[in-house]
């Protein structure tokens, strides 16, 4: 069960990454290019802060799993 919300949050999370950058380019036609630009980079180090915290658990969590098979 643990390995289906991991492959779940993964793709939410990619999912999530791509409607950033998507909502980054329609701001730029929108609002200028400044605006485009802050979204792309703001929306994409709050995603990597989130991802990482997510990653480095769910990659503990596979180790944790490699040990207590040994």
């Amino acid at each position: 069960m643990k390995e289906f919300v991991i492959g779940v949050n993964n793709v939410v999370l990619y999912v999530a990454l791509a409607v950033i950058w998507i909502a980054a380019v329609v701001m730029i036609f929108v609002q200028g290019f400044w605006s485009g630009a802050g979204v792309f980079i703001t929306g994409t180090l709050t995603w990597c802060i989130i991802s990482g915290f997510w990653f480095v658990q769910s990659a503990t969590y596979e180790e944790l799993k490699k040990l207590n098979a040994r």
